[in-house]
């Protein structure tokens, strides 16, 4: 069961009258306990204060009457000495004085030297003792003043007994230094009169000289030690600034607070202390709280057990209240009872949400007439509780106290707002409130997605067919048969798509996905219905054409417009549109036909290059079936490992040497022979099945290389597609590693082409392999666009020269002036130079003359297989032995 005194409080914060009285009640009992209490210590301190002053001053006049009693016998034996000199010797004088009490334990004489000459303790006659060395011998004869001196407490040497000196000197009959009279007090004696007096078993008292060391000390928790030296201490100190005071300090021994009273006795160099435990001190106020806070403890409890009770009975009268009000306020739908006679005796506030009503309506109702007037201004009213219900009669009326009525209205700020209202048999009225905004919308939002793609936000492939089937409806019966123009499909792809999404990551294919979609409706006219039919596929349907020529420029401007470099996500990405158009109803009089049309068109585009748009003719059948059985041919070649490389080598053209190999892949069909690279490369390309194949040949490539002798290099041609991918250096770290080939060995074809793709990722990527220490070569140099800027931005260690330029060195073009303009190049750059191509020995001789590096061309020796590789390394090593010999 909840105890209800664990909310006090909240219950306080609420102001609940039973728990702010009981609180007040407890409060102001303890509040008296407390004030009694500190009233008391208080009481008690100032009573401490008290009595450690009075036993101070009567301490100080017990040891002024003590040392009194002792001076007057010492001037009593120095007057008998003074005046017997010569006549009676020292000990007779001390034996007859008769001086000891219970204060005095010894009285002595002793000499000018020194030399104690009599003394009352002890055998005797009393030993002769030197006590020249005693401090209340010493400062008799260092001084011609005559004092009272009071020593430290000692150990007589004569009595054996603890004993302060008292002392005085006399003069012999000279009138000079004659010795000094003794008297020895027994320290006991000073604190032993208060040892028997009972007040506090932890006060203490002592006799302390202006020196700090301790010559008395008593009381019954023992006080200081005697001989004890108190100067170095805080106490000591403060006694000393002010004689007569009383303060606090820590006992060094027990930690504890004690109450200490210095006083100076009159005319000595000497302080009387009093001290009293503080626990001592408060005893007596401490016992008495302990029993008022039993006592307010007991009374804290009846109260409290009284105010659970009638906490308890007020919690259970609110909980209904507040269980019929929470699942008011937890209903996501608003609700009011309204009575017969208009007044409104239950709202939620979900009811000021969805009507927008103030929140002076929830916390103090109005009339539901007022309620229905401020709907009129504010919006569309709510009906009026008179008004008529519509609800169905039923074939059979059946008598029935309820009835129930539905409606629909649009709130000012948008939302829908759907009511209920129930009557109830004594005339009031259930009425409900449910926001179905949410509900409408989604409804609005799945007829939405059926027809929009959610990427782009354009018009989806359904759309699109039913725009396209409208269409052929329209015209299918109306053409005659005429080439006349009357409405048109383009099919889009955007190139080289998938091997951006694979590289870069889907993320940035979906942005640029957008941003195609973008240009594409900045380059359409408003009529024209763009869509996207999924992936990288893009439609256009254009209504109506006037002329085939306008068609073909508004192709032209899509081309150009995807063209342009994008900007994505730290990316420079370079891509171009495949067009393939269709016209109806002349290319087909149905959707199936015509999107075949487009279809074939479009894969036309792609088998000549991409970047371009051509329009349906019935050739293109054939062709695009011929580009599909290759596309199928090329995966069952890969699974079936029909590819292979075949190397053909690199001359240097000083030494005649073979200096490394560069692999080609070669496809041998099984009944077609072999496929050339020009035709399956970019087929694989488009398909994106030339990772796969890009990653066998650099494997495959290291794997052979590194069986070959230490100092030929293996080249390798890479992709654009490769070249940009981000685990491109994983992958040929690991082929390295397989293989086991050092990194200088292996040597990274591109082509300037890829310098123009994406020059930051692609000079990353060729920086990490420099990393590695792999060697970067550009093949074909002088077919593109490259330029010095990017010779020397990219670490290359090798420029190859295309074979075009060397085919024509015997013509004497212009080629001639670029090949030596290469060679100048490569030498200010610290780059190796390889020509292609090279078939006849003017070529060799001719670029061994410009001061080419390197050769290679069916003059030295086609590719080969990896079998004959051995043989020709044999072939060039033995030429170069009988060269050198």
């Amino acid at each position: 069961m909840k105890l209800q005194l664990a909310q006090i409080p909240k219950l306080l914060a609420e102001r609940r009258s039973t728990a702010v009285f009981g609180v007040v009640i407890i409060a102001m009992l303890w509040s008296g306990i407390c004030f009694k209490y500190i009233q008391d210590i208080r009481g008690d301190a100032r009573e401490a204060e008290r009595t450690n002053r009075n036993f101070a001053m009567v301490f100080e006049e017990n040891v002024l009457r003590s040392i009194g009693e002792i001076d007057k016998s010492l001037l009593y034996l120095r007057r008998i000495i003074e005046t017997r000199q010569g006549t009676t010797d020292l000990h007779t004088i001390v034996s007859s004085a008769d001086l000891l009490s219970e204060i005095i334990v010894q009285v002595a004489i002793i000499d000018a030297n020194g030399i104690m000459r009599a003394s009352n303790a002890g055998p005797q006659p009393a030993p002769i003792l030197d006590l020249s060395d005693r401090e209340h011998f010493r400062v008799h004869l260092d001084s011609p003043e005559d004092r009272l001196f009071i020593s430290k407490p000692l150990i007589g040497r004569a009595s054996r007994q603890w004993s302060v000196q008292l002392t005085r000197r006399f003069r012999n009959s000279e009138g000079k230094f004659g010795g000094v009279v003794v008297t020895s007090l027994n320290p006991a004696h000073l604190t032993e009169f208060y040892n028997r007096i009972d007040f506090g078993a932890s006060a203490s008292i002592a006799l302390i000289g202006q020196d700090g060391v301790v010559r008395s000390s008593g009381g019954g928790s023992g006080g200081f030690e005697l001989g004890q030296d108190l100067s170095k201490t805080t106490m000591f100190r403060r006694a000393q600034l002010a004689a007569n005071s009383t303060f606090e300090d820590i006992d060094p021994v027990t930690g504890k607070a004690r109450l200490v009273t210095f006083r100076q006795v009159r005319g000595h160099p000497l302080l009387v202390s009093v001290s009293l435990d503080h626990d001592e001190i408060f005893h007596g106020a401490r016992a008495e709280f302990k029993i008022n806070a039993l006592v307010g403890l007991i009374l804290t409890l009846i109260l409290l057990a009284a105010m659970e009770r009638i906490l308890a009975t007020e919690a259970k009268a609110r909980q209904k209240a507040e269980q019929l009000q929470l699942t008011l306020e937890n209903m996501s739908q608003g609700i009011m009872l309204v009575t017969n006679d208009q007044q409104i005796p239950v709202i939620n506030s979900r009811c000021a949400e969805l009507l927008d009503l103030p929140p002076d309506f929830i916390k103090n109702p109005p009339r539901y007439d007022r309620l229905t007037e401020y709907q009129g201004v504010a919006g569309e009213p709510l009906p009026a509780a008179t008004a008529d219900l519509e609800v169905p009669k039923p074939a059979e009326p059946e008598p029935s106290s309820s009835q129930v009525a539905v409606s629909e209205r649009m709130m000012p700020n948008g939302s829908v707002i759907e009511s209920r209202r129930s009557q109830l048999p004594d005339g009031s009225f259930v009425q409900t409130f449910t926001d179905i905004t949410e509900r409408r919308e989604s409804e609005a939002r799945v007829a939405r997605l059926a027809s929009e793609d959610p990427l782009t936000g354009l018009p989806n492939r359904r759309v699109f067919r039913a725009t396209l089937d409208d269409l052929c409806r329209r015209y299918r019966n109306q053409w005659t048969g005429t080439e006349r123009a009357a409405f048109a499909i383009l099919f889009m792809d955007v190139d080289r798509f998938k091997v951006i999404n694979d590289t870069l990551g889907h993320r940035v294919g979906d942005m640029l996905l957008q941003e195609v979609a973008k240009r594409l409706e900045t380059a359409l006219p408003s009529s024209d219905i763009l869509a996207r039919l999924g992936g990288d596929e893009f439609a256009v349907v254009v209504p109506a054409i006037t002329s085939l020529a306008k068609l073909e420029a508004m192709a032209r401007q899509i081309v150009e417009a995807i063209v342009r470099p994008y900007e994505i996500d730290g990316y420079q990405i370079r891509s171009s549109v495949s067009i393939g158009i269709a016209v109806g109803p002349r290319d087909g009089d149905d959707v199936d036909d015509l999107l075949m049309a487009a279809d074939l068109a479009l894969y036309a585009v792609k088998a000549d290059g991409r970047g371009a748009y051509k329009f349906y003719n019935r050739s293109m059948n054939s062709d695009l079936n011929e580009r599909r059985e290759l596309e199928i041919n090329l995966r069952d070649a890969i699974d079936r490992n029909e590819l292979e490389l075949h190397y053909q080598p690199v001359i240097d053209l000083r030494r005649n040497v073979i200096t490394g190999f560069e692999a080609l892949a070669r496809w041998c069909h099984p009944s077609k022979g072999m496929v050339p690279p020009a035709v399956f490369i970019p087929v694989a390309e488009d398909s994106g099945l030339i990772i796969p194949i890009g990653e066998w040949a650099l494997r495959e490539a290291c794997r052979q290389a590194s069986q070959w002798p230490n100092d030929l290099r293996i080249a390798v041609n890479l992709s654009p597609v490769q070249i940009l991918a981000p685990n491109l250096p994983e992958i040929v770290q690991r082929a390295l590693s397989e293989s086991g080939l050092a990194a200088h060995r292996l040597e990274i074809e591109i082509t300037e082409r890829i310098i123009m793709e994406d020059t930051e990722r692609t000079l990353s990527n060729l920086r990490k392999l420099k990393d590695l220490g792999v060697r970067i070569a550009m093949d074909d140099f002088g077919t593109g666009y490259s330029s010095l800027s990017y010779l020397r931005r990219f670490p290359f260690d090798k420029i190859k020269v295309d074979r075009t330029f060397v085919s024509d060195l015997t013509e004497g073009t212009e080629n001639v002036v670029i090949v030596q303009a290469v060679i100048s190049i490569a030498r200010s750059l610290g780059l190796t130079t390889t020509a292609e191509g090279v078939e006849i020995g003017f070529q060799r001789d001719y670029l061994t003359a410009l001061g080419y590096d390197e050769a290679q061309g069916y003059l030295f020796s086609p590719a080969v297989p990896i079998a004959k590789v051995p043989e020709l390394i044999a072939e060039w090593t033995t030429s170069e032995a009988s060269i050198a010999a």
